[in-house]
């Protein structure tokens, strides 16, 4: 038994993964508590948790070094998308005090920009993590890359709603969604969405 939680094991291993990954969680919150560094740490989170992280390297020393590294963009697409974000939602409930035929068409008519901004979210902060691309084309770059790939878009989208919609669609699961979000949900998220990126990202990180 002792043998079987021996850092080379297996489960030792398996071990040592979950608690990176609740110690990666912890430290994404905190660093978004200030609001305005929430992109420059989900950049960092989706580093540690992509193949471009070396091993021999400590999960925390890489998560500060790509937050410093990416600050200055992360935090431009951060507030550029929340900003976006806001107006939606205003919009949206705006809406929501329509009635009829006009109403379902502006929720449709809103719903498009929304998906286009869950799509640069999607692929914006993978892309700045693992490439060095200039401020003014990193939009351009996720969207293409996002439309070009549009079924692992889809399941990005739906990776990271998935809890959310849970609680609204089955909220007598709240305990066992809250079970698993609070300690590792968003790093968990964002290992989920590296893994749906993977394939798409490898070919342009052989180029290189």
């Amino acid at each position: 038994m002792k043998q079987a939680f021996q850092n080379d094991s297996p489960i030792g291993q398996a071990v040592g993964r979950l608690l990176e990954l609740v110690g990666l969680n912890i430290l994404w919150v905190l660093c978004c508590l200030p609001v305005v560094t929430a992109g420059a740490a989900t950049c960092a989170l989706h580093f540690v948790l992509s193949p471009q992280r070396r091993e021999e390297e400590g999960a925390f020393r890489c998560f500060f070094r790509s937050f410093r590294r990416n600050f200055k963009q992360a935090t431009l697409l951060w507030m550029l998308l929340l900003v976006m974000g806001v107006l939606l939602l205003l919009c949206l409930r705006l809406v929501s005090f329509w009635e009829g035929t006009a109403r379902t068409a502006g929720i449709v008519f809103f719903c498009v920009p929304a998906m286009l901004l869950l799509m640069v979210a999607g692929y914006g902060f993978p892309l700045l993590s693992q490439f060095e691309i200039p401020t003014r084309n990193l939009i351009e770059d996720a969207l293409l890359l996002s439309l070009a790939h549009f079924p692992r878009t889809l399941a990005v989208i739906g990776a990271t709603l998935l809890p959310a919609a849970v609680l609204y669609f089955l909220p007598s699961l709240i305990v066992c969604v809250l079970f698993i979000w609070v300690p590792a949900g968003f790093s968990l998220t964002a290992l989920l969405i590296e893994r749906i990126l993977e394939p798409v990202f490898a070919p342009y990180r052989s180029a290189m």
